[in-house]
Order: C-alpha cells, then structure tokens, then sequence
C-alpha cells in the first residue's frame, strides 16, 4: 500500500476498503497527518505547530497564545490585556497605570 506523498509525522498508510489513506498518529490530522492539533486553541493568530503547542506572534505568550506581553509592567494592580497595554484599576491611568487622577 502506498500513500501519493507519503503520510507525515509518524503516519501509517493504510487501506480501507480498497481506499489509500493516512492513518495519523495521535495528535496530527489532515489528509497526509500535515497538521497538528490544539485542543486547548491558539488564540491572536497563533499558530498551531505541533500537538498542543502553538507558535505566538511577537506579544503574546502561554500554552494557547492567551497571554499578552507588556514590556513594562502595569503598576497600581493594573493588569496586561494586549501587548503593551494596561488595564488600570482606578483612581489610576496611563500606560502603565502610574497616573493618578486628581479627587
């Protein structure tokens, strides 16, 4: 039995009622087993590069690009929401939540 292109990442080719096809390894899908899978997702336009491990564009970070990079860290209790940008907790503002606002 053979496979048009082979079967990636530890896939083995079978046939199945006279049909070719890849039977993937646990964690890898697609016709030829060419991609990973995620169940956990990757968020903020990650990318999924191998099972449950995503590859995250520059300022996030975590196992599902879930978690956003400041550089500078907020102050004041103030929490990172994207990258570079503060949630700050009042009477607090600012990028990294320094600027107290006047009573």
């Amino acid at each position: 039995v053979s496979c048009e292109g082979g079967c990636q990442n530890g896939g083995e080719c079978i046939s199945v009622n006279g049909v070719v096809k890849c039977l993937c390894a646990s964690g890898w899908t697609g016709s030829r087993c060419q991609e990973a899978i995620c169940p956990q997702g990757c968020r903020n336009n990650g990318a999924c590069v191998a099972p449950g491990i995503c590859s995250c564009p520059a300022g996030w970070v975590g196992g599902a690009c879930h978690l956003a990079v400041c550089k500078l860290p907020c102050q004041h209790g103030g929490k990172c929401i994207a990258p570079n940008v503060c949630r700050c907790r009042p009477p607090y503002s600012g990028l990294q939540c320094t600027k107290k606002r006047k009573e």
